[in-house]
């Protein structure tokens, strides 16, 4: 018959029925043929084959429990795989617009008077200088912005326009018009380009400085192109989605020069105290391409959502009442890359493991709650071990460059009075922390994290566990053997174990039908790691209807050693003597 033995890390019971083969050829000729018959030692040979672990550890394949090995070491453990994707990493690039600009005026008050003499020149010049300007404000404003996007400092756009034009509508035509080291303010931080060469313009102070400025047919049109905003000159922060900036255009000082030609002006030509412009400021929208400034970005994406560890099928032993399971140094193992490293900017997550039984979840995290982080201007990957101790034979496949992260707590996940329904596996907000980045392209994705990660946790029993493993075969009786009312039944055995741990091996007699006979039962030491140790187990009482024997192995944990498949016990040259009276008519 088949015989299994379980060898544990804390209390383990386990019991199997012993069968075999009973010689009916009985010699009776020394006998007191009476109707009751004494019997003194009848020896019942009985066959018992070893005992292992992989006899009671029914695995199928898509079992959570597996044989893992680990550097040519096989162990029993709680194993799961699976890979880890977020969604692309996508800020969408925004549209900024100016609020209305109301036109203005400006003034220029003749500053030298003349006569209303003809002089006989081709033409005449007058100046005047600025005397009055109304400013116009200006605020320029976007929406709609990811929320990622916490603080905008340099906003990077599509070529943006910005015209400021002149224009005087009462002089007559024989009057030339032009302006000599106009100064105007316009908006701080302006990324200007292709600026001519009489224009000078200061981002700190907004100020456009123009040499020389043509007025053809009365109107002056300064034009400027821009390709950025520097934030950091007004409020930078972004609030529910929204960026303004206020700035106003103003004309700071310059002269305007008039050439008059006399000929056609006429004997009676008068210089106009004062030359009125009608001032009109235009701002096209923009379209964000890059900013500079602080991000915070939340990682998404289904493939961040790992799979429930499920204990259904584990194998039945493991699952019955008062078994109290720890895992031996269980292992979290992660690969991640870093798709956000050009930026100089990394990412982190948290990470709890929870026990579920029906509604009450029992979580548990890292010592410390510390967060799983990568590196800046680092691709990767990077492996991450967390585990309570920092295993010396990692995983192949994560042991290039490995991280350990304390997490004590994670050896007693499985903990409790048996066994959780399943293991939940949580990220915590995964995602890029406030920090600056340097001209992040906008519109454009980044492909998302990937990786993976293995669940490897060493089975082993908590200290007070009890297992009872049952095969209820029988067998033994036979017509002279249901005669027989035992009084002793004596057992001896040669015991080799495998198991670094005393046991006691308790022997139950069973009746036709399987069940225990009640009353009667006997116990035997086991040494740890015995070699063809010899045993004897001595049972008195009344047995009858005697069909076979069931033993029950409790070890005493002296370790955290994971259960394997080479730990075993075998019992050889086992004998079944009984005493007692047989009973029959003749």
């Amino acid at each position: 018959m088949d015989f299994r033995f379980l060898r544990f890390g804390a209390i383990t019971g386990f019991a199997v029925i012993l069968t075999g083969c009973i010689d009916n050829d009985y010699d009776l000729s020394d006998i007191d043929t009476t109707s009751e018959i004494k019997v003194n030692n009848l020896t019942l040979p009985v066959k018992i084959d070893a005992i292992t672990l992989n006899d009671i550890f029914d695995i199928s394949e898509d079992s959570k429990i597996q044989t893992v090995t680990v550097n040519g070491k096989e162990f029993y453990a709680v194993t799961q795989h699976g890979d880890i994707n977020s969604q692309s990493i996508d800020i969408p690039s925004f549209i900024g617009y100016p609020s209305p600009i109301a036109e203005t005026n400006a003034t220029f008050e003749l500053s030298i008077p003349e006569t209303n003499k003809r002089v006989s020149l081709p033409s005449i010049e007058f100046t005047y200088n600025l005397q009055n300007f109304k400013p116009q404000p200006i605020t320029l404003t976007a929406s709609g912005i990811d929320e990622s996007v916490r603080e905008i400092h340099i906003l990077e756009s599509k070529p943006m326009t910005f015209n400021v034009t002149l224009s005087e509508t009462d002089l007559p035509d024989y009057i030339d018009l032009r302006f000599d080291r106009l100064e105007l303010e316009i908006l701080k931080g302006l990324q200007l380009t292709s600026l001519a060469p009489e224009y000078s313009y200061d981002p700190v102070s907004g100020i456009l400085t123009i040499k020389d400025l043509d007025c053809p047919d009365k109107k002056a049109t300064l034009s400027l192109t821009a390709t950025g905003i520097d934030f950091t000159k007004t409020d930078p922060k972004v609030t529910d989605g929204s960026i303004s900036y206020t700035g106003e255009v103003k004309l700071i000082s310059g002269l305007l020069r008039t050439t008059v030609n006399p000929n056609e002006a006429g004997s009676s030509f008068s210089p106009s105290q004062h030359v009125n412009f009608n001032v009109k400021t235009t701002i096209a929208p923009f379209e964000a391409t890059h900013f500079t400034g602080k991000i915070e970005y939340r990682l998404t994406g289904n493939g961040l959502d790992i799979a429930p560890v499920t204990l259904n099928d584990i194998p039945d032993f493991l699952n019955q009442e008062g078994t109290d399971l720890k895992l031996a140094n269980p292992q979290i193992y992660l690969n991640l890359n870093n798709p956000v490293a050009n930026y100089n900017l990394y990412y982190q997550t948290g990470l709890e493991l929870v026990s579920v039984r029906g509604d009450e979840k029992t979580p548990y995290a890292p010592d410390g709650g510390r967060l799983i982080a990568t590196e800046v201007r680092n691709p990767g990957p990077y492996n991450f071990v967390l585990s309570p101790v920092n295993p010396a034979n990692p995983l192949d496949q994560y042991a290039s460059r490995l991280q350990h992260i304390p997490f004590s707590g994670l050896s007693d996940v499985l903990s409790g009075e048996g066994l959780p329904d399943r293991i939940e596996i949580n990220l915590l907000n995964p995602g890029l922390p406030l920090q600056i980045v340097n001209r992040f392209e906008l519109g454009k994705p980044i492909e998302g994290i990937s990786g993976s990660y293995d669940f490897i946790a060493p089975v082993a029993l908590k200290s007070g566990s009890t297992i009872i493993y049952g095969d209820s075969k029988n067998g033994w009786n036979d017509e002279d053997i249901d005669k027989i009312i035992i009084s002793t039944l004596e057992i001896e055995a040669d015991v080799t174990s495998t198991i670094p741990l005393d046991a006691t091996l308790t022997a139950y007699p069973l009746m036709v039908g399987g069940s225990k006979i009640p009353g009667v039962k006997a116990s035997g030491y086991i040494p740890a790691n015995a070699n063809g140790e010899h045993i004897i187990i001595r049972m008195e009482g009344t047995i009858e209807h005697l069909d076979g024997i069931t033993f029950e192995a409790v070890l005493n944990p002296d370790s955290d050693d994971a259960l394997a498949p080479s730990q075993t016990i075998r019992l050889e040259n086992l004998r079944a003597r009984i005493s007692g009276s047989y009973t029959t008519e003749f």
